[in-house]
């Protein structure tokens, strides 16, 4: 899909916000937006594609103006655990520790480091004045996270990444064009370090080679301007100053990297629930939780017999859904691990949360919002209620 500089400043401005203390779950907000593309996606595919990404755009926007202050800094410090960092040795990794100890999935980064889950790279390309460095790379069956810096040879700074995509770089299929898990800026070093994510399929068997694609942006002119209270362009003693920026944009930079053969080496632990519970008219089947090094997911299924409408199963997946996952060590230390995003399946959910299956915990328990047999008639009440489910 070519998307225009206007919706990649769009998309750049969306970036340039962190969350106040009184924010809400950012874990709630992605899996709403991934469940109103998926759902989009499944029952309305007569829409034209690219009117809905920019309507989807325009609504991120909206709802970041309500939800969002402050200028871009963190965009990767947002839930944090209870639970302590583990200690790691960063090594060659250590201008990201800063930004990984703020990163909402930093326990399943501090899990790989820990477990030398890591294959260092250190591989930079260059177009015009940007330049961009892929430092590491840790990959699964489910997942491939990429750790990389960027700076420009003049002076300002690089803005955001604005464009990725992940292809097998021997058959140049499109395995996922990305998703940005968190941002550093060094104001010192005038160097910008991030991680992207990419999903990826069980059912392909993990490439060999990667082909990593980027595009940047920087901004190269803010002019001031005076504007009145509504917004308008004005003169006048009664008018503050803004920022007009203007966008420019890197062309498109590609890193080939060859794979450590131990990221082929399976890892994914399946492990059956299957315990139906009823809420209200509703069942709900927790199918099973899934733990991969890089990620955990946990499936939810909904009566295929109640034939649910789009506003009842989206009112469902909001109310009675995975809080957290919680894994004890042999020791008895707890982890809580943060729900990261979810996504439809048709006719259930699947929730993302953090993993450190490369720990090898004891127990697994999983907190669920809601509380079985009871019915609800807002989000608000069913956070108050959560029950356990013991998994391992």
């Amino acid at each position: 899909m070519t998307i225009s500089p206007e919706e990649k400043a769009l998309l750049a401005d969306a970036y340039e916000v962190k969350k106040e203390q009184r924010q809400l779950n950012p874990a709630d907000t992605t899996a709403a937006i991934q469940r109103g593309l998926a759902k989009a996606r499944t029952n309305r595919p007569r829409i034209n594609k690219r009117m809905k990404w920019i309507t989807v755009l325009f609504a991120i926007s909206l709802a970041m103006v309500g939800l969002l202050l402050g200028p871009f800094k963190d965009y990767g410090q947002q839930q944090q655990t209870t639970s302590p960092e583990p200690s790691v040795h960063w090594g060659k990794l250590e201008p990201f520790r800063e930004l990984l100890s703020k990163d909402q999935e930093r326990i399943t980064l501090a899990s790989a480091l820990k477990h030398d889950y890591v294959q260092l790279i250190d591989q930079t390309v260059k177009r015009g004045k940007y330049e961009l460095t892929v430092d590491a790379v840790m990959a699964d069956e489910n997942r491939i996270t990429m750790l990389y810096s960027a700076q420009m040879d003049t002076s300002g700074g690089i803005y955001s990444i604005v464009n990725t995509k992940l292809t097998d770089a021997s058959t140049g299929y499109v395995i996922d064009n990305g998703s940005i898990g968190s941002l550093h800026y060094s104001d010192e070093h005038h160097i910008l370090r991030g991680r992207t994510t990419f999903e990826r399929s069980r059912s392909r068997s993990l490439p060999e080679k990667l082909n990593f694609q980027f595009q940047l942006s920087s901004v190269v002119q803010e002019n001031p301007k005076r504007v009145n209270g509504e917004g308008q362009e004005k003169q006048g003693p009664q008018t503050q100053q803004t920022q007009e920026r203007k966008y420019e944009f890197s062309k498109k930079m590609n890193i080939s990297v060859v794979l450590d053969p131990k990221f082929s080496i399976p890892k994914t632990e399946i492990i059956p629930v299957n315990r139906t519970f009823k809420f209200g008219d509703y069942e709900v089947l927790v199918a099973e939780v899934e733990l991969s090094p890089l990620v955990a997911r946990v499936k939810f299924d909904y009566d295929p017999t109640q034939k649910l409408d789009y506003e009842t199963e989206s009112f469902i997946s909001d109310i009675i859904q995975p809080s957290e996952i919680i894994t004890i060590s042999k020791n008895g230390e707890r982890t809580n691990l943060p729900q990261i995003g979810g996504s439809g399946t048709g006719n259930g959910m699947t929730y993302s949360f953090s993993s450190n299956m490369l720990d090898k915990p004891e127990s697994i328990l999983l907190k669920v919002r809601g509380k079985p047999g009871k019915a609800y008639a807002d989000l608000k009440e069913a956070a108050e209620d959560q029950f356990e489910i013991k998994v391992k």
